[in-house]
């Protein structure tokens, strides 16, 4: 049985041919003889609205995949992959799980890179008794739902947005703070979270908005808040509107600190805000040029195989197929039942975001980094 806690994160050459069928397609290497191989259901938005997210989910998955087939898989036969489009969509989120649980027969899914969807298809995972692991999507409802067949090793929002406001409190004495969030079970509970934690600490909420999803003139509300004088103006959305908000925000003269979300954390963003981008802040869970010996391994690796580079949604949804091979391997092998017995006994497995501390509800703690955009690139903030 392979150790993948001891794996080699060399860059790997492509391990699997690719057919599509329909909005799914399975990634299928040569099968091995005898036995049955550990089949891996992939949900993830390779189109719609969360297209960029979905594009590092996939990136960061297959090089996983790629790297285990070529070390000679699980128990000697390269994993199976099926992967589905949910397309950004809730809706399509759950029949794709339903397709990958009921005809595929997969062992385990990984997915997807949107909350939204992911709350919504977790409850068939939960029906069928097929463990799923989440290494990207942030919002703490996944793992508050009360499922026991619902993992997730990247920390969630509500840790990530309240890290990221106690740092300006604490460390930068600022006292006046805004919020403008997605008016969704995405934005509202991670913004509604750091709030609290600012009043807390003696801070001011001198301005709460909210905006829908798809809107494009956020001026009523940022008027709103310019007239309190904010020291940090926190945005937790998707990078589609966000971009458009840090635009605004320098149209209207609005003099702040912005910070935005981990999902905004991304060159997506960077490249619909243009210079407005400039300076803003974020919180992650992981982010290049760290000097830890596997961090520099996965970024060199994941430079070779895609000539770009890598970012925290990358290494989490990486790192949620490797999570998922040691669960098999501590579960004994790779059915439903073994994997999600293994997942319990994980505690202190090493990744990229971390070793593994799973609490009663399958939620990962795990490490906070602050970055922002400086010069065209993503940095850590010293």
């Amino acid at each position: 049985m392979i150790q993948f806690s001891s794996r080699t994160l060399a860059a790997a050459s492509i391990a699997a041919v690719v057919t599509l069928a329909g909005c799914g397609q399975k990634d299928e290497p040569a099968a091995a003889a005898g036995g049955t191989p550990l089949r891996l259901g992939i949900i993830e938005s390779i189109t719609g609205a969360a297209a960029s997210y979905g594009d590092a989910h996939n990136k960061g998955t297959r090089l996983a995949i790629e790297e285990i087939n070529k070390a000679g898989g699980f128990n000697g036969m390269p994993i199976e992959v099926h992967a589905e489009d949910d397309k950004s969509d809730p809706a399509t989120g759950i029949n794709a799980a339903k397709k990958l649980i009921t005809q595929r027969k997969v062992d385990a899914i990984v997915g997807s890179d949107a909350s939204l969807v992911t709350i919504a298809f977790s409850k068939e995972n939960e029906k069928y008794k097929v463990p799923l692991m989440n290494g990207m999507a942030g919002s703490p409802t996944i793992t508050e739902q009360g499922f026991k067949y619902t993992w997730r090793i990247k920390i969630t929002d509500n840790q990530l947005d309240t890290k990221a406001i106690e740092t300006y409190i604490q460390d930068k004495k600022a006292h006046k703070i805004a919020f403008l969030a997605e008016n969704s079970d995405y934005g509202k509970p991670p913004t509604k979270a750091a709030a609290d934690r600012a009043r807390e600490l003696g801070a001011e909420v001198v301005a709460y908005e909210e905006y829908n999803r798809g809107e494009t003139d956020f001026k009523a509300q940022l008027t709103n808040i310019r007239d309190h004088a904010p020291d940090v103006l926190f945005v937790h959305g998707y990078y589609t509107e966000g971009s458009i908000i840090a635009r605004q925000i320098r149209e209207l003269g609005i003099k702040t600190q912005l910070i935005v979300n981990e999902g905004q954390g991304v060159a997506k963003f960077q490249e619909l805000a243009g210079d407005a981008a400039e300076g803003a802040v974020f919180p992650t869970t992981w982010l290049p040029g760290l000097s830890d010996e596997r961090s520099k391994q996965f970024e060199a690796a994941y430079r070779a195989r895609y000539n770009s580079e890598p970012g925290a949604f990358a290494a989490g949804s990486y790192e949620a197929v490797y999570t998922v091979l040691e669960a098999a391997r501590k579960g004994g092998g790779s059915s439903a039942e073994q994997i999600q017995a293994g997942l319990a006994q994980l505690q202190g497995f090493d990744t990229l975001l971390g070793p593994v501390h799973f609490d009663q509800k399958n939620q990962n703690d795990g490490a906070i980094k602050l970055a922002h955009f400086s010069g065209g690139k993503i940095v850590p903030l010293q």
